[in-house]
């Protein structure tokens, strides 16, 4: 075994268990039965008798499948908006030329340090008075879409060679026709990539949409799930068992979609 691979195997394996023992924590803990101690360190990693029953408990003591449901909504509309948003004005900011093109585009990856709670209140009042307040669609405008995506995109449509489009006008095709037919099929993996970081960002969504919404009825999976700390804040395996729940769909969307996000991040790795 070389040097590499001595320094590069303990380094994979302390990085994977750093990211898993958390997870795999979480999942024996929402396995236990109430016999078993849900407290201390290390206490027992495996259950001694794994039962269902926190999972059967989660879903009966709060709506959590209408809690799911919220959040697939949310999610599903901001994956969306942050793939068109993202996918229009990286174009732009690419291949479109307008005064002032380079100080926009400064100015719009500096606003990517501010946190979103420095604007909360002003969206807010912004919100309440178009009557947005207390609805889905409220939750999600005002986080439709990403700098980070926009950037992402934006990288993608500058590495697309000149010529492409150049042909495709002395062809006959209008900027559309370049649009759809040269530009997009070219940056597939980099609206995968911009697809999953729409989701799971909606999917992640806890400040605003507490703020925002006053009807439980209405609260995605992450605000819903807090009731649960509240009614069961001694019982660890319970609010263990909703939280593999909210876990499973961002997993679900990653999975299935992997093999394109790993597509888009090899083309920027290879064009850049």
């Amino acid at each position: 075994m070389t040097k590499e691979k001595l320094i590069r195997w303990p380094l994979m394996i302390l990085a994977a268990g750093t990211v898993l023992a958390p997870l795999l924590w979480q999942v024996t803990m929402s396995l236990k039965s109430s016999g078993e101690s849900a407290v201390g360190f290390p206490g027992t990693l495996l259950p001694k008798h794994p039962t269902l029953d926190n999972f059967a408990t989660a879903f009966t003591e709060i709506p959590l499948l209408r809690y799911v449901g919220n959040s697939l909504q949310i999610a599903g509309f901001g994956m969306v908006t942050n793939l068109v948003l993202a996918t229009l004005t990286g174009y732009a900011l690419a291949r479109i030329p307008f005064r002032g093109r380079t100080l926009y585009t400064t100015l719009l990856l500096a606003t990517a340090a501010l946190p979103f709670e420095v604007i909360l209140v002003s969206t807010l009042l912004v919100s309440r008075g178009l009557h947005l307040n207390d609805t889905l669609i409220g939750v999600v405008l005002p986080q439709a879409v990403s700098i980070v995506s926009i950037f992402v995109m934006r990288q993608a449509f500058v590495r697309i060679p000149g010529e492409l489009a150049e042909a495709a006008d002395m062809d006959g095709a209008g900027p559309l026709q370049v649009f759809w037919h040269i530009m997009l099929p070219s940056v597939r993996g980099s609206l995968a990539v911009i697809a999953v970081l729409g989701f799971l960002d909606s999917w992640d969504h806890f400040i605003w949409p507490l703020v925002s919404l006053s009807d439980p009825s209405k609260y995605p999976v992450n605000v819903g799930v807090q009731y649960l700390s509240g009614t069961f804040s001694a019982d660890q395996r319970v609010i263990s068992a909703a939280a593999i729940v909210v876990m499973l769909p961002p997993l679900l969307v990653y999975f299935v979609m992997q093999k394109q996000v790993f597509r888009g991040l090899a083309e920027g790795a290879l064009k850049g």
